[in-house]
């Protein structure tokens, strides 16, 4: 009877050691799905996305445009320093070439720029799925929905430009409120 009594206190610790441990991860899993559904309720995280990925179409127009303007310019004045007999005007066209070459070296950061945020947005992306997918666990049927904005008066107007495919009003929609 000795061995018995030996052996059911060591039982018992090792439960009450294990129940403590099992209530701390269930308080653990419970504060972080709470963190988890107040992250996704203030933080727009598709909306983040988007406007990066708008950023780099943007940014990707401009330097084209940018570009197109620079080598027409060097064209242009290609062409007077050949045609020209003046010697301080074809030294004014080559010194035009070599500032457009400058431009067309500056635009050179478009790219990287557009890498960098595109990585940052699979970044995003990523961290989106993973919390999704840890609160649709944790949470099943009743996480709650992305918040509403919150935003009130005049804070609640500036939105910035409207991303591409989204719903915004025609000019024309505009034009016939005001008769």
């Amino acid at each position: 009877m000795t061995g018995n009594s030996a052996i059911s206190p060591s039982v018992e610790e090792h439960a009450a050691l294990l129940q403590r441990h099992l209530v701390s991860i269930s308080d653990a899993i419970a504060r972080t799905r709470h963190e988890l559904a107040e992250l996704r309720q203030e933080q727009e995280i598709g909306r983040a996305c988007d406007e990066l990925n708008a950023v780099v179409q943007g940014t990707e127009q401009a330097t084209n445009t940018i570009l197109t303007a620079a080598e027409t310019v060097d064209a242009l004045a290609g062409g007077i320093a050949r045609r020209t007999r003046d010697d301080a005007a074809r030294q004014d066209a080559l010194a035009i070439q070599a500032q457009m070459q400058s431009v067309v070296e500056a635009c050179n950061f478009q790219d990287l720029t557009g890498q960098r945020i595109s990585k940052v947005v699979r970044t995003i992306g990523f961290v989106e799925e993973r919390v999704g997918e840890m609160l649709r666990l944790w949470a099943g049927p009743q996480t709650p929905a992305a918040r509403a904005d919150r935003r009130t008066g005049e804070d609640a107007l500036l939105n910035g430009p409207a991303l591409p495919g989204e719903a915004s009003v025609s000019q024309d929609a505009v034009d016939a409120m005001f008769p």
